[in-house]
C-alpha cells in the first residue's frame, strides 16, 4: 500500500467516525459537519494522521473573494500533496475525500496561508486544546465502537 493509499484509508476512517457521532455531542465547529467544519476537521484531521505514523501535515486556510463573497476554507498539505475532507460542503465539490495536488485548480483559486503544524497538540493551547482533545477523543471512540 503506497503512503497516498493509507492517507486515503484514514481519512475515510476519520471522515466515518466523525459522522457516527451523535452530533448533539459534537461542538458546533463539527454540528453540521462538514459544513463550516474545515477548520477543525482539518486540525483533528491531522493529529490523527500523525497518530497513525503519518507526520509531516501542515494546516494551511484559503481565502478567495471579497466582501459578502468572502470564503474561507482550511485543508491539509504536505509536500505537493493536499487532503481535504470537508471540501463537499460547497457546491462544486462531489468528493468527501479530496487528496490531490496541492496547486490543484479548484484549490489554487484561493489566496493561501501556512498556518502551522496540523496537529492541536502542537496548534492550541489551554482551554481550546482541552477541548479540541476531548472532540478528538470522542470521535476516536465512535471509530473504535462503531456508534
Amino acid at each position: 500500500m503506497t503512503e497516498k493509499d493509507r492517507i486515503r484509508e484514514l481519512a475515510q476512517r476519520f471522515r466515518k467516525a466523525i459522522l457516527k457521532c451523535d452530533r448533539t455531542e459534537l461542538p458546533l465547529s463539527l454540528a453540521d459537519f462538514p459544513t463550516g467544519s474545515c477548520a477543525d476537521a482539518s486540525i483533528l484531521l491531522g493529529t490523527y494522521l500523525k497518530d497513525n505514523g503519518i507526520d509531516g501535515f501542515i494546516l494551511i486556510k484559503g481565502r478567495r473573494g471579497e466582501g459578502a463573497s468572502l470564503e474561507t476554507h482550511y485543508w491539509l498539505e504536505k509536500g505537493d500533496m493536499l487532503v481535504d475532507i470537508t471540501a463537499d460542503q460547497f457546491e462544486n465539490v462531489n468528493e468527501q475525500i479530496v487528496i490531490a495536488q496541492a496547486d490543484s485548480t479548484w484549490y489554487g483559486a484561493f489566496d493561501k496561508s501556512i498556518e502551522r503544524e496540523a496537529d492541536y497538540r502542537v496548534i492550541v493551547a489551554g482551554d481550546v486544546r482541552a477541548h479540541l482533545e476531548a472532540v478528538y477523543e470522542y470521535v476516536l471512540e465512535a471509530e473504535k465502537n462503531g456508534r
